[in-house]
């Protein structure tokens, strides 16, 4: 079975949704709204789902993995749009690296199982 989209809930579905697209170079999927936006991602998507109010101190409640074969290179390029990224840590073969979305949801920069 494939993931076919993973949710993300946040209070500011645009900004996230903007903040994904922008920085992943990822396609909408319809027109975003302020209650759900859909990005394209490969053989997923990400969706981003309104919820109330935002939570303080929530600290992220999901992990998004990114694929890359040139790690280093994904995380300078994201850099250069402004994303605190962690530096490149490397497990034999696999190389990867951490940052998180304006709503404090971590993601990464993996080479696994490429």
């Amino acid at each position: 079975m494939d993931v076919s989209r993973v949710i993300i809930f946040t209070h500011d579905v645009i900004r996230l949704c903007e903040f994904y697209r922008s920085s992943f170079g990822l396609e909408n999927v319809g027109e975003p709204s302020p209650e759900w936006a859909e990005l394209k991602s490969g053989k997923s998507n990400i969706a981003f789902h309104k919820y109330g109010e935002a939570e303080e101190g929530r600290g992220g409640w999901i992990k998004i993995v990114f694929g890359s074969k040139v790690v280093a290179a994904e995380r300078e390029r994201l850099i250069e749009h402004g994303i605190e990224m962690s530096e490149v840590v490397e497990f034999g073969d696999i190389h990867l690296c951490d940052g998180y979305d304006p709503d404090g949801n971590p993601f990464q920069i993996s080479s696994r199982g490429l």
